[in-house]
């Protein structure tokens, strides 16, 4: 028999942390003397000992060391189990990865743009939805709030609920960047369905996963947010899957301030 000292060091677990194995009932000395109180453990109980120390230099908690040495008794059964934490334990590493990277090229691009600041670029989930929808090509960027002007007027020939709040977007169907000539469609989400009109179509828009980039001000500050989420995408690795499209949260509809407007700039991506 070894006492808890002698234990300690051909352990070399802490007498603190064999105390607390103890208390928590993970590793229980095989006598203690009622009288003196003190632990007494067994050469037998060291490859348990050295088991414990392995499982928590994996980064497995006390807890689930404790489990795993009560149901994991066959080696076969054990290494099963490590596989999947191996998948998890994987799977967290790609998920820091991800964030280190975010963080690095946060850092190497801000000061880019003084007026849209990169840290605002997120990835965003947009679930399916229905929408009542636009589209005609027009000759330059200004021209668009003659669609929006064209589907008011259209849509007045339906009763057309709209979603709360309401979302106003504008999709660019063009491939690459073009000043004029611009094939665009907007959209307005509501809810129900809708019979198409000769103008006006109804349609309903599949899950999207895109790369978001909302700032304030003027329409003016566009061509500056493109650049920066495009360079966002590049360095997180991600590519372009489909269509870019802007949500105007406040536009000049409810808002006369050009300054108080509020744009969401959307690039749908994938990983690479």
């Amino acid at each position: 028999m070894l006492r808890i000292g002698e234990f300690s060091v051909l352990s070399q677990i802490s007498i603190h942390m064999l105390r607390h194995y103890n208390e928590i009932g993970l590793l229980i000395p095989e006598y203690i003397d009622d009288f003196t109180g003190y632990r007494y453990y067994s050469e037998k109980q060291l490859p348990i000992a050295n088991k414990i120390k392995a499982l928590k230099s994996m980064g497995l908690s006390l807890s689930l060391i404790k489990e795993i040495l009560t149901k994991y008794t066959d080696n076969n059964d054990l290494k099963k189990y490590l596989e999947l934490h191996a998948v998890e334990q994987r799977e967290k590493i790609e998920n820091m990865q991800q964030q280190l990277n975010l963080i690095e090229t946060t850092i190497e691009n801000l000061g880019h743009s003084a007026s849209v600041p990169l840290y605002s670029v997120v990835l965003k989930k947009f679930p399916a939805h229905n929408v009542i929808s636009l589209r005609e090509r027009i000759a330059s960027p200004d021209k668009e709030s003659v669609l929006w002007e064209k589907l008011a007027n259209e849509r007045k020939l339906q009763k057309i609920q709209f979603t709360n709040p309401p979302c106003n977007i504008a999709r660019f169907h063009d491939e690459g960047f073009v000043e004029e000539n611009l094939d665009v469609e907007i959209q307005q989400t509501v809810i129900g369905k809708y019979n198409d009109t000769e103008v006006m179509k109804f349609k309903r828009i599949e899950e999207i996963i895109a790369a978001t980039l909302t700032f304030k001000g003027r329409y003016a500050l566009l061509p500056e947010a493109n650049e920066e989420i495009l360079r966002w995408i590049t360095d997180n690795h991600y590519q372009l899957w489909g269509s870019r499209f802007n949500i105007y949260h406040i536009s000049p509809e409810t808002e006369h301030s050009v300054e108080n407007m509020i744009t969401e700039v959307c690039f749908p991506v994938k990983s690479k």
